[in-house]
């Protein structure tokens, strides 16, 4: 019973990493049905020169040190739920948390974490990745093919 008491209080004190949070926000009422998470899709880096539609925002946010892998995955499986064409990364940035005036103003170790902000949000220090699903409105050619990620 003393071990299992042990185990519980190290496991809590053990910090856990927050999983990764995708969110989908639709622009315009879904025209496409859904596609396998593993839809063939191209993540573009740059708005295409074509005639396009955007019909959602794709954002996930992560820890500071997330994968660059990790994250696209999950933005293009977001990205294939709404039938899109192609993914458009917007914005990938991380955000580092100003220690410096949470120590200047006296807090705890525990104040500091209550008050710490949450992703998204100014002074967080975490990684977000901020994109757009599309659609084209009429076939793509050989000039339209945009920005494409490696």
């Amino acid at each position: 019973m003393v071990a299992g008491s042990l185990l519980a209080a190290a496991t809590g004190c053990i910090q856990q990493k927050d999983p990764p949070e995708t969110t989908l926000s639709w622009l315009t009422p879904p025209t496409r049905a859904a596609r396998p998470a593993d839809c063939p899709m191209p993540i573009l880096n740059t708005l295409p020169n074509a005639d396009y539609q955007q019909i959602a925002i794709v954002e996930v946010t992560d820890d500071y040190n997330a994968p660059s892998q990790e994250m696209y995955a999950l933005a293009h499986r977001k990205a294939c739920e709404t039938g899109a064409d192609a993914l458009v990364i917007l914005e990938d940035q991380r955000q580092e948390l100003d220690k410096s005036e949470a120590a200047a103003s006296g807090q705890s170790a525990r104040q500091q974490a209550a008050d710490l902000p949450e992703a998204g949000e100014a002074g967080h220090k975490g990684r977000i990745l901020n994109a757009v699903a599309i659609i084209y409105r009429k076939p793509l050619t050989a000039s339209d093919s945009g920005g494409g990620l490696p």
